[in-house]
């Protein structure tokens, strides 16, 4: 008993990848009807497994136990394909890519990968290192990736996006362990477009009936350039700087960057590639484009929608803006912080109030000066009665 086919989104990060794992969630019950399995009891099993599974090196002997877990719930599945999205799988080894592939013997293992324009794409990764703590401006975030920037720690910062962006050499590892034929590329169109065209071109890519899911609004993630530079500041606090990177994740990028601050986008200007970036970005585009057309890929999409396109506004620079629209975002995000931590003392409370043990109330002890005028109340009563029958 297998499926068919199985079907590895593998990103890249920023390429509306969360977007399309939002619409195949909000459709699980749909897709399991029309033969398509989403592995994973819960939404997230594929992130602890695909992460788990890029710790992995061969000498560690079996695959970690999520991602065993995850692969053998799609195995077992009856139906016509199963998918496992999870941008992570990008960057994944030559090792892993032997690993993952392998874990599904008698399937045909199909591959997806999601690409966009580097206009948008530089932009919307700088403000996703602004949520781990990073505290270069966009400019000099660009300088890096660009390779115009000096410096060990831009170098590392170079070397971490193109391995997760760099699309030539992502395919080529993959094409070596599935084969040519069952590898497509799907291109993010351009802005302003038909915001569910994403995910027809990503349904055409994996065999989803589109009458039967429904795409649902656009999701994101994405800081605004207000709150992505307040981000950016709030960094470089030494409070924050001081803080476990575990807890950093849970109340600062969890808490306030996503639950608080995401909620402002749409009050907050865009961002876009720095305009002196703009020739780099075309030149790349062009080797990018260059490189996957060399490889004879399926296509789904436009290739031309990998290159920049004019900006509808000016850039922004983020670290130029005006102090008060930090204010207002700082002050929403106080106010949205304030009522998460009520909220969550109300929890802490409830939850201390459940775990007490009940005790049985206990009569309150009697004085004993109470119960020695009683005595003596009784002992005269007695005397009157024995009185009373003395004179009969």
């Amino acid at each position: 008993m297998a499926p068919d086919a199985v079907y590895l989104h593998i990103g890249s990060p920023k390429t509306g990848t969360t977007y399309i794992q939002d619409v195949l969630w909000a459709n699980r019950q749909a897709l399991k009807a029309d033969g398509i399995l989403l592995p994973g009891s819960y939404r997230y099993a594929r992130v602890q497994a695909v992460r788990d599974l890029l710790k992995w090196e061969p000498i560690d002997g079996d695959l970690p136990q999520t991602w065993r877990k995850l692969a053998g719930e799609a195995r077992r599945w009856s139906g016509r394909s199963a998918i496992i999205s999870q941008e992570f799988l990008c960057w994944a080894s030559t090792d892993q890519i032997t690993a993952a592939v392998e874990s599904f013997p008698k399937s045909r293992v199909e591959v997806i990968l999601t690409t966009r324009d580097l206009a948008r794409l530089v932009p919307a990764q700088w403000q996703t290192a602004m949520r781990q703590r990073n505290t270069r401006t966009l400019d000099e975030y660009a300088d890096a990736v660009a390779g115009v920037a000096e410096g060990g720690q831009a170098k590392a910062g170079a070397r971490r996006f193109w391995r997760r962006q760099d699309y030539g050499p992502i395919l080529a590892r993959w094409i070596d362990a599935v084969g040519l034929e069952r590898v497509r590329v799907v291109t993010l169109p351009p802005s302003g477009g038909d915001p569910t065209e994403l995910w027809s071109r990503f349904c055409r890519a994996c065999g989803i009936d589109t009458e039967t899911t429904a795409p649902g609004g656009v999701s994101h993630e994405s800081l605004g350039a207000v709150s992505a530079e307040l981000m950016r500041r709030l960094n470089a606090h030494p409070t924050i700087e001081d803080m476990p990177m575990r807890t950093y994740q849970k109340s600062v990028n969890g808490a306030l960057s996503r639950r608080v601050l995401g909620q402002r986008r749409s009050q907050e200007p865009g961002l876009a590639l720095p305009e002196q970036h703009i020739p780099w970005a075309e030149r790349e585009a062009a080797r990018v484009i260059g490189d996957i057309e060399a490889l004879g890929v399926e296509v789904i999409g436009d290739l031309d929608d990998l290159r920049p396109r004019p900006a509808k506004n000016p850039s922004v620079a983020p670290e130029e803006l005006p102090v008060e629209e930090l204010l207002a975002a700082a002050l929403d995000g106080l106010a949205g912080m304030t009522a998460e931590h009520a909220e969550l003392m109300k929890k802490i409370k409830k939850a201390e109030n459940q775990s007490r043990p009940r005790t049985k109330q206990v009569a309150a002890p009697v004085k004993r000066s109470f119960l020695s005028r009683m005595r003596g109340v009784l002992a005269r009563l007695r005397a009157a009665v024995r009185r009373r029958r003395a004179r009969r």
